[in-house]
């Protein structure tokens, strides 16, 4: 059973629809139990279908990290690309999720009745783009094609009434243990494909918020945080910065891409100071 959201001093609930891969992913059904009051996650059980070893950072703001009742469908798919038509990963990419949310819920429907003023845009890809790529594609070419498509998707929320956007950018999973196994030099060329990514997606997101005046948006800096947590692990509890454990709280790393629950709660943590803008955090 999933922990109610506590309630605070707002009745009314924010609807928070997610889009993303591995590192967002609960394995939500959108045809299954939709999210209530009760069980603001909706399907599955708070803390399964995720690649932490329990509650991601999803279900952290959604059950704990708020300050009123947050209501959560997350269309994250794990392994997924902005788009298959540029880098095809062979799972649904978030193209894809993104028409899913209009066909299921766009037209704010009795399941999700939302309004552009109660609900908030999540997105949190790139980690598979980049890693597909990185090695054989030139970064100066292949992200503003990416960039493109991102900004495309996003306007055709906007088109349907969204006004609250946030956005993750790609954490530096060039010192992943998977990534780190291929040398150095597979490390550095990594990181610097992804410094790239990331500097154009903070450039689509100004000029979003720049075409629309009256949106919301917030960037949040995983590579930022993350980076911290990998410099100085001992002081998050960790005993190193490559070291590997399922239980998802001994080490940074539950498998080797992917961090542990303890990590997501730390990061959700640190997203809430920033989140004040969308009024749910």
């Amino acid at each position: 059973m999933a922990a109610a959201a506590p309630l605070g001093s707002k009745a009314l609930p924010t609807y928070f629809f997610t889009f993303g891969d591995s590192y967002s992913m609960t394995s939500f059904d959108v045809y299954g139990e939709q999210a209530t009051p009760q069980d603001p996650m909706g399907n599955p059980a708070l803390g399964t279908g995720t690649t932490g070893g329990g509650i991601n950072w999803i279900g952290d703001l959604t059950t704990a990290d708020n300050d009123s009742l947050v209501l959560s469908y997350n269309l994250a798919v794990g392994g997924a690309t902005i788009d298959n038509d540029i880098i095809d990963a062979g799972v649904e990419d978030m193209a894809t999720q993104v028409q899913t949310f209009l066909s299921i819920y766009g037209d704010k429907s009795a399941i999700a009745p939302w309004s552009s003023e109660n609900t908030v845009f999540g997105f949190w890809i790139g980690i598979n783009d980049v890693g597909w790529v990185y090695a054989s594609e030139n970064a100066s070419v292949l992200v503003p094609e990416l960039m493109a498509e991102y900004k495309s998707l996003v306007e055709q929320i906007y088109a349907k009434g969204g006004r609250k956007f946030l956005f993750l950018n790609v954490p530096p999973t060039s010192r992943s243990p998977y990534i780190l196994d291929q040398g150095i030099e597979a490390s550095h060329e990594h990181a610097a494909w992804l410094s790239i990514f990331n500097e154009h997606l903070k450039l689509m997101v100004l000029g979003f918020q720049d075409d629309h005046p009256e949106i919301k948006t917030v960037i949040y800096d995983s590579w930022n945080f993350m980076t911290g947590v990998l410099d100085e692990p001992h002081k998050y509890g960790y005993p190193n910065n490559t070291c590997i454990d399922g239980d998802g709280t001994t080490c940074v790393w539950w498998n080797n891409y992917h961090p542990g629950l303890k990590y997501h709660a730390l990061q959700a943590r640190d997203m809430k100071k920033y989140l004040s803008p969308f009024g749910a955090w």
